[in-house]
């Protein structure tokens, strides 16, 4: 896969990053994949518009999200997995919360444009 390519699945995390800290609905409504299956790391396992409707009412509040380490690997033509871990901030009703995640993303292209398919994410003790 050309080198390209994985430098543009690396900007598709960082945008989709930025939009959840902005609460860009539209932007991130044009990242990730209809059928996306996005699950949290309390297990929670949300759509698209859940996701989403979340984030834009601000049931969920992102802070900062900082990307720690990230490998993008090709698997395929059209698929991308990211294996990374990032540290979250998050407004919470008792407060602001701080927690290091380690989390897998799958990209897939369809039709010319790269989409988040899936992400599964991870709690992992503070280092």
């Amino acid at each position: 896969m050309p080198a390209k390519t994985i430098e543009a699945i690396r900007g598709l995390e960082r945008d989709r990053f930025r939009a959840m800290v902005d609460g860009d609905g539209p932007a991130l409504d044009a990242l990730l994949a209809e059928n996306v299956s996005y699950v949290h790391t309390n297990g929670k396992r949300e759509t698209k518009r859940q996701f989403i409707d979340a984030i834009t009412a601000g049931r969920r509040r992102y802070r900062q999200i900082e990307i720690q380490s990230q490998d993008v690997l090709p698997a395929g033509r059209d698929t991308c997995l990211v294996s990374g871990r990032a540290l979250i901030e998050m407004e919470s009703k008792n407060g602001a919360l701080l927690f290091p995640i380690a989390y897998t993303a799958v990209h897939v292209q369809t039709e010319g444009q790269w989409l988040l398919l899936a992400l599964q994410a991870t709690r992992v003790a503070l280092e």
